[in-house]
């Protein structure tokens, strides 16, 4: 059953006080002075943030994941997901502490260690096309003498979901993200509390009595999830009056940083990381022929999608969606 503690927090109005973390988390990106513009921080604090996020997520039932692996390197990955407790796992017997103990070596161990987590998070903080391509980032570390510093600061920030809860990490990601860009671009990525929380109080006045059925599937998609606060949300409200709902989140993000950060959370909270897809959404209908119960989006207005400032492609796409009418996505 959710913690209903964890559930009311969304619904709580006072204030979430993530100064301590966000403060601390940016301590450390100081210490990228010299081979990172400021603007380039977030290229190493955010995977930072994720592996450190899903370490604390994993330090419970870690030792009994290595051990299972090692035993049989072939065990199956859901089999594993049952040990870990979460929907991702890290077989290797690396951590951040221990990568420390080890400077000579710490590019290539911490490079051993990532190659440890399950395939799904590898694509997060791997893939260069929709993740965060964080190889080059600990060679970069690494050559300019930054590497260790920034491990061992890591290694010491406490973000186990016991102590900060998946609300509670929305804000810290909140702030790191207002923090690595100007305030009109912070609302491309993240929506603010009160108004996701007046979005799905409108959308659940009504016609939803269905939601509080016992063991009732509830879909929600967010077509431009960002890093998940609106999934979030109408989650927590479900099941905060409904905890044996099966509420599935789906989302859809063009962002590399806010995808990564996203499915991270969704990883966490149990979900599904194959319905949090990687692709404009202007473009392409990842759930295509997929019905959803509910749909909630914000998405960054003044985004050009037609003219000469359009994403090639776009144009086409949105007058294509356009003839379909209620047929179409948005019943336009």
């Amino acid at each position: 059953m959710v913690d209903k503690q964890v559930i009311d927090a969304m619904w709580d109005d006072s204030p979430i006080d993530v100064s301590t973390e966000v403060n601390f988390i940016w301590s450390i990106a100081n210490k990228l002075r010299g081979p990172y513009q400021s603007d380039k921080y977030k290229d190493v604090i955010i995977p930072m943030t994720i592996i450190r996020r899903f370490e604390c997520a994993l330090a419970h039932t870690k030792k009994a994941v290595v051990d299972k692996y090692n035993a049989d390197p072939t065990y199956p990955a859901k089999a594993m997901y049952r040990i870990s407790g979460f929907q991702f796992y890290n077989t290797s017997g690396y951590d951040l502490a221990e990568l420390v103990n080890d400077a000579d070596h710490i590019a290539a161990n911490f490079k051993s260690y990532i190659q440890g987590f399950s395939p799904n998070v590898q694509e997060i903080l791997l893939s260069a096309e929709k993740g965060l391509d964080f190889y080059k980032q600990i060679d970069k570390m690494d050559k300019n003498n930054r590497l260790l510093s920034v491990v061992k600061a890591f290694s010491e920030l406490d973000l186990d979901p016991r102590t900060i809860d998946n609300v509670k990490m929305g804000y810290i990601f909140e702030e790191l993200i207002r923090k690595f860009s100007e305030n009109a671009e912070a609302g491309d990525h993240y929506t603010g509390r009160d108004i996701i929380k007046t979005m799905v109080n409108i959308l659940l006045a009504e016609g939803c009595d269905d939601i509080f059925d016992d063991g009732k599937v509830i879909t929600i998609l967010d077509q431009a999830c960002g890093t998940g606060g609106m999934l979030s949300t109408g989650y927590n409200f479900i099941k905060r009056y409904n905890p044996s709902a099966d509420v599935r989140l789906f989302g859809q993000e063009i962002n590399p940083e806010s995808y990564a950060m996203c499915l991270a959370e969704m990883l966490i909270k149990g979900q599904n990381s194959e319905n949090i897809c990687y692709q404009d959404t202007m473009i392409d209908d990842r759930f295509k022929g997929t019905e959803m119960r509910f749909v909630l989006e914000n998405p960054p207005f003044g985004t050009a999608w037609g003219g000469k400032d359009a994403a090639e492609g776009v144009e086409t796409a949105v007058n294509d969606e356009f003839k379909k009418g209620f047929d179409g996505r948005w019943g336009a």
